[in-house]
């Protein structure tokens, strides 16, 4: 037993080793990620609902504002108690949406106009309407019985709070992955305990069964042109894993090694938030949001709250009250780290899951234009959810639907895309707008696509205008080295350097409503400005010690810096 333990682990140590060796596909790191929420972008159909026609009709909007691929939230057949997450077959599309047929022509026209395509994988869960859950949850033994986790008979105390009574007729405890209607999958147990009966082994059968699906799964799509996938609580397959995350490292890893093989221009990115661990077992992209590692870096500079994760006021608030040593410090270290380990540790604008930055009073275009440079000058593949490109207003009274209520309303973000000031801001051409999915903006004017693609200053002509910037200056993108140059105790102005070779670039931001200066070392002789939301708002002196920058209230701009 002993010596089977220490071949499964230079068995890992290796697989670990070639994963993050892996080179990155050569399209990635030129890559501008636009997620989508199928269900509220464009409904093609006049049932109030998004759906795939729709996004393809959208494919000229989406290129011309500089995005290369698409990243969509859940399209699989689902029994819809989760906004799409509770799936109930993974082979094929939601008549909501289309066919596989719509999906095949989807990503067929967005190939053919330089447009990658990622999916949503929904790997760690079902839902309980799932073909395979309902065998699994039958009295006799079957195929999937062991797809999920079961307990043997239902003792008066539950084994943990993950465990869901029920009625169905299998007498045992299922464990859920999120809410009770989505049964974990079993992927075993990192160490199975003797005394637990339901723990199954990594290399048992159920969870063997269960690895061999998910790459069936994967293959099913990427066979018919599907360029990678964002993967779902990446993080929380194997169960009772270490701290180390070496259990799901372990499976991850097995996936990937032969994922590059079959698919070596295909990328994932993983919802982890934990950098450290995802891109060590060969995900290309780790997403850094609300929770995890991302807690202690997005939170501080985007998010105002209340909790012990983040201070109550963000950095990007006209308030001028936050704080950045803790955000900067935290991200310094997660890059260094994504520097020699390969892939990438992304910061998304937002996503259906968590607020849109209008939401911390950045109610202005110039405040959204202040924030969006961040998310589009960080040294990693930008991830603008859909909206966030004309300053969409999180919804507050949008009602909770379909299991979008958790923790808080997801529906706030979830509202349909605003194309004009017309009828249901131009999403659906339903004549009812209660049979729209949900309600969209009622104030009296609203951003939208259209008047925004006629007015210089707006927010998407300024978001068009920096991923150009972006795209033809090298030092500004993935590969451009990233530093922070600033006074961490003089938090405003913000300051980190962008330079490739002999390029070099500042930018600095002022979110606040007050005129603040700041200065760092001399980086060259001359600094010249060349992006930011007014040159008037922004000056700098150079001399042979320093840049000195005066910024007015709610100003950012990009200058280079000629040695």
């Amino acid at each position: 037993m002993k010596l089977r333990y220490i071949i499964l682990v230079l068995a890992l140590a290796v697989t670990l080793q070639t994963a993050t060796a892996k080179e990155q596909p050569s399209w990635l790191k030129d890559a501008v990620i636009y997620h989508i929420y199928p269900l509220t972008y464009a409904d093609s159909n006049g049932d109030g609902i998004g759906d795939l026609n729709g996004i393809r009709s959208k494919l000229d909007y989406i290129a011309e504002c500089g995005f290369n691929c698409i990243w969509l939230s859940p399209c699989f057949s689902s029994a819809w108690e989760d906004g799409g997450y509770d799936i109930t077959d993974f082979y094929s599309i939601d008549p909501r949406f289309g066919t596989n047929a719509d999906m095949k022509s989807l990503l067929d026209e967005a190939h053919s106009k330089g447009i990658r395509v990622l999916l949503d994988l929904v790997a760690g869960h079902t839902s309980d309407k799932h073909p395979w859950f309902k065998a699994s949850s039958q009295a006799e033994r079957n195929q999937y019985s062991d797809y999920y986790i079961w307990t043997e008979g239902k003792p008066a105390k539950k084994p943990g709070p993950k465990f869901v009574d029920n009625q169905h007729p299998r007498n045992g405890y299922f464990i859920r992955n999120f809410f009770e209607i989505q049964p974990a999958l079993n992927y075993g147990y990192y160490k199975p305990k003797a005394n637990h009966h339901w723990e199954q082994g990594y290399d048992d059968p159920g969870p063997t069964a269960v690895r061999n699906e998910l790459k069936k799964i994967i293959a099913f799509w990427c066979d018919m042109g599907a360029d990678g996938f964002r993967v779902d609580m990446a993080g929380s397959l194997v169960k009772s894993d270490n701290k180390s995350r070496d259990g799901v490292r372990r499976l991850w890893s097995e996936i990937f090694a032969w994922y590059n093989n079959a698919y070596p221009q295909n990328i994932m990115m993983s919802e982890w938030s934990n950098p450290a661990a995802s891109l060590s077992c060969g995900f290309n992209i780790d997403l850094l949001i609300h929770n995890g590692v991302g807690g202690k870096i997005y939170r501080p500079l985007v998010c105002e709250t209340t909790d012990k994760m983040a201070p109550t006021t963000c950095y990007f608030n006209k308030k001028g009250e936050g704080q950045l040593r803790g955000a900067i410090e935290q991200y310094t270290a997660v890059y260094e780290q994504f520097r020699k380990t390969g892939g990438y540790a992304a910061m998304p604008t937002c996503s259906h899951d968590i607020w849109r930055l209008s939401r911390m009073n950045r109610t202005t275009a110039e405040e959204q234009k202040v924030v969006l440079t961040m998310f589009l000058t960080l040294p990693t593949p930008p991830i603008i959810y859909y909206g966030e490109e004309i300053g969409m207003r999180n919804l507050e009274y949008a009602p909770s639907k379909e299991g979008s209520l958790s923790s808080r309303n997801r529906s706030v973000c979830r509202t349909p895309m605003q194309w004009n000031s017309g009828k249901n801001a131009g999403f659906s051409t339903v004549e009812d707008p209660r049979k729209l999915y949900l309600p969209v903006d009622n104030s009296p004017v609203f951003p939208n696509v259209a008047d925004q693609l006629s007015d210089d200053n707006s927010v998407l002509e300024y978001v068009k205008g920096l991923l150009k910037l972006r795209r033809e200056t090298a030092a500004l993108a993935t590969e451009g080295d990233w530093r922070y140059v600033g006074d961490l105790n003089n938090p405003y102005p913000m300051i980190y350097a962008r330079t490739l070779g002999d390029e070099q670039y500042v930018v600095v931001f002022n979110p606040s409503d007050r005129t603040v200066e700041g200065s760092i070392a001399t980086m060259g002789k001359s600094a010249k400005w060349v992006y930011g939301n007014h040159k008037s708002l922004a000056k700098c002196k150079t001399n042979k010690s320093q840049h000195s920058f005066t910024m007015k209230p709610v100003s950012v701009a990009i200058y280079k810096i000629d040695k």
